[in-house]
């Protein structure tokens, strides 16, 4: 099969590009700058942007689309509106010129029309492009993803590491979440493309464990033997802090978004993701211990 994908420089995007490499698919990617991927004769880059005019040009010939283009921060043009929801409508309606006979999405999980925050509004709305496109699609909302690579575990690593004596968390430390491992993940995309059960599915993906942050915490602390006393931080100290920085002219370290999603938790029931893929999804625990240690040690 022949793909058209986006993100495919990211954190989620690497593993998939590799998977699908791997499974013997052709692959398009779609790149901010050629020569960014490690070049392999199934793998074509293309480079611009989910907005780009000439974006029909690079999906021509395509047979399926994985689209995981996302933002968490926004900079500029480059806002949640313009990026999840028109930069979608813009890929769909490239994938309806070329006759695409698969188009699958990453969303979020939570996302929703309203009572939420900008990010989850602008997924919901990119999930809705794709479910009126015509087109057979799969929507994929997965939970917190941790693996090799993982954003969230290395900033909570270099946290605990930073300060002295004290490993800092976040408000209560009592949000719930279901992190889902990277390569339950990639197996779910993988499957997306060509499963009949997955088909006009929108899929929560959520890992086995049901953790607090403060649990979270402990996993990684414990991995990495790191011996220091929990310090929770007040939300209202977190959010002044969230301020400063948004005032900085550098990639802040926590936001007042983040810092809303994670008090809303993350976490639902795994039972369709099963069903339809078939899979027992790594948990926590015992995922972050296979790669923690060789990743910061």
């Amino acid at each position: 099969m022949r793909v058209f994908l986006t993100g495919a420089s990211g954190f989620v995007g690497s593993h998939i590009l590799r998977r699908l490499l791997c499974e013997g698919h052709t692959v398009r990617a779609l790149v901010r700058r050629r020569g960014s991927l490690h070049g392999q004769a199934e793998l074509e880059e293309v480079e611009g942007d989910i907005n780009s005019g000439n974006l029909s040009t690079f999906v021509a010939g395509c047979d399926a689309v994985i689209n995981l283009v996302g933002i968490i921060y926004e900079r500029g043009m480059k806002t949640f509106e313009s990026v999840h929801h028109h930069g979608t409508r813009n890929l769909v309606a490239a994938a309806r010129q070329n006759g695409v006979t698969r188009f699958v999405q990453i969303s979020a999980l939570r996302a929703r029309p309203t009572d939420a925050t900008e990010y989850h509004t602008t997924k919901f709305a990119a999930e809705e492009e794709v479910r009126n496109s015509g087109i057979p699609f799969v929507v994929l909302r997965p939970s917190l993803i941790f693996g090799p690579g993982s954003a969230f575990t290395r900033q909570m690593v270099e946290v605990m590491r930073a300060v002295p004596f004290l490993r800092p968390i976040p408000g209560t430390g009592k949000y719930r979440f279901r992190p889902i491992h990277v390569d339950d993940v990639t197996e779910c995309f993988s499957q997306s493309l060509s499963n009949p059960a997955a088909a006009k599915q929108t899929i929560d993906l959520v890992g086995s464990e049901e953790l607090n942050l403060d649990e979270i915490g402990n996993v990684i602390a414990e991995s990495l033997g790191i011996q220091k006393k929990v310090l929770h931080i007040p939300m209202p100290f977190m959010k002044a802090a969230a301020t400063f920085f948004s005032l900085l002219p550098v990639t802040p370290p926590v936001t007042a978004l983040q810092l809303r999603m994670m008090k809303e938790g993350s976490t639902a029931d795994p039972t369709t993701m099963k069903r339809i893929f078939g899979i027992e999804p790594i948990g926590f625990r015992a995922g972050a211990r296979r790669y923690l240690t060789a990743e910061f040690r």
